[in-house]
């Protein structure tokens, strides 16, 4: 049955933009600039794996609909099922922690982190133009801490920059800057440090 092939295709559309910067990272090439390509259609591949599902399910249901009135059996039908409700959680799990992202977390909730820094390291807020999502912030946080020197990175969608904590003997903001600018998001020099 052609349903489950779409319904698999809507999963994968649905996550290519959180899962395709996380597998650059995995396989070593995070810093190719491909991540901020996946963020910027963000609302395209979201979009798309919605409308992909729909036509899964709609194949699903016409399919069900002519062999009840040609009194057939269904072949594959717990199995079509079974694939389109995988598929529908997936996406509905891609688009529900995107929008967690854009909400800023649990109902606004900021980072419990301690605030407190080590007195040899400075804290910087570098904006970033570009971030989509949670895997936007995953690529721009692993760009940062590349750089040796770099204690912590976190990365917000929200607020669109990213806080690092870095130990200014060992690198400097333009460096952090420039790692930064090498996955494809546009970070900029703060206005003040």
């Amino acid at each position: 049955m052609q349903a489950n092939k779409v319904g698999i295709l809507s999963a994968i559309v649905a996550s290519i933009c959180c899962v395709g910067p996380l597998l650059l990272i995995l396989v070593g090439l995070g810093s190719l600039g491909f991540g901020a390509f996946f963020g910027k259609y963000h609302g395209l591949f979201s979009g798309a794996g919605l409308a992909i599902l729909v036509f899964a399910w709609t194949l699903y249901f016409r399919e069900k609909r002519r062999c009840a009135a040609e009194q057939c059996d269904m072949r594959n039908k717990k199995v079509t099922q079974t694939t389109l409700t995988v598929a529908t959680l997936a996406v509905l799990f891609f688009l529900g922690a995107n929008l967690y992202t854009y909400s800023g977390g649990l109902f606004g909730a900021n980072s419990t982190r301690d605030a407190t820094i080590p007195a040899q390291l400075e804290q910087v807020t570098i904006p970033v133009e570009g971030m989509t999502c949670f895997t936007c912030e995953i690529s721009v946080e692993h760009a940062a801490k590349g750089v040796d020197g770099v204690f912590q990175a976190d990365a917000s969608t929200q607020k669109k920059s990213v806080t690092i904590e870095y130990d200014p003997d060992k690198t400097s903001v333009p460096e952090i800057v420039d790692a930064v600018n090498a996955t494809g998001y546009r970070a900029q020099m703060p206005t003040s440090k």
